[in-house]
């Protein structure tokens, strides 16, 4: 490991020429690098850890073969189910500042642990896991990547977080620019402009879980004016349906997150 001011120059120059970057293959390689500058022998990018669709993409897997995990983790770690149940990735959705674990300590707080849980204890004490420190990055619709550093020798976890936390989260959300493309939209730029605030009252107050008639009341509108505001809002994100344009809504930021409602 190097010493703390010749590591954070030889992170902020990693961070510098990763924002001059976009090829995958050379932005992995400094990657690594920035995992070698704080003593971490390992390190990953997994592009989406948020939900049905989590698990490694082929770019993925390929990198971390390269950057020594084994084949064993990354085909067992990395599944849906996997990704689903694991401490690491769970704290992501929910948490933005990178974080630091020490395996050992991780596992006490989620007693009981799920069968999935306890085979993933057992094969990182059988790797010899010692700790991790984690960058979560949030996507656009709604997607969470995260960033990785991991090493089997003791480190002073918190002090690399404290020292270096800024420049890790920089290099973390660079490389997931690099490595997730644009997702084509559904929706068109101007499609969205022309909602207006009662269409989006009202697809809110649905999300929320209230009834059209519900809706309505709350809002001093009739049931016929919600439901043509609902129908609107509906063709204007091109949904099928209410349900479908509640999801899309929710991935797009038109309707605030749900689980920041007050009670």
């Amino acid at each position: 490991m190097m010493e703390t001011s010749e590591a954070k120059q030889t992170l902020q120059k990693i961070d510098s020429m990763l924002h001059a970057e976009s090829d995958p293959t050379r932005a992995a390689g400094l990657l690594r690098d920035s995992a070698a500058a704080i003593g971490f022998p390992l390190c990953a990018a997994i592009t989406d850890v948020s939900g049905h669709s989590a698990g490694l993409g082929s770019e993925e897997r390929r990198l971390m073969e390269r950057f020594g995990w084994p084949v064993r983790m990354i085909n067992r770690w990395f599944s849906r189910a996997f990704v689903r149940q694991h401490p690491i990735y769970l704290r992501c959705r929910f948490e933005n500042s990178v974080f630091w674990v020490q395996h050992e300590e991780m596992w006490k707080s989620l007693e009981p642990l799920t069968p999935a849980q306890e085979q993933m204890r057992t094969e990182l004490e059988e790797f010899g896991l010692f700790g991790t420190v984690v960058a979560p990055v949030h996507l656009a619709l709604g997607r969470t990547g995260a960033v990785v550093w991991a090493t089997q020798k003791p480190q002073n976890l918190e002090s690399i977080v404290t020292l270096h936390a800024s420049v890790i989260r920089s290099i973390a959300y660079r490389i997931m620019e690099i490595l997730v493309p644009d997702v084509p939209l559904r929706v068109s730029a101007q499609d969205l402009s022309y909602l207006t605030d009662r269409q989006i009252d009202c697809l809110s107050w649905i999300a929320r879980g209230k009834t059209i008639a519900e809706t309505a009341q709350i809002l001093d509108l009739s049931i016929h004016t919600v439901r043509e505001h609902l129908r609107e809002i509906t063709r204007r994100l091109n949904a099928s349906n209410t349900t479908q344009a509640v999801a899309l809504a929710c991935e797009l930021g038109i309707v605030k997150p749900l689980l920041k409602e007050e009670p």
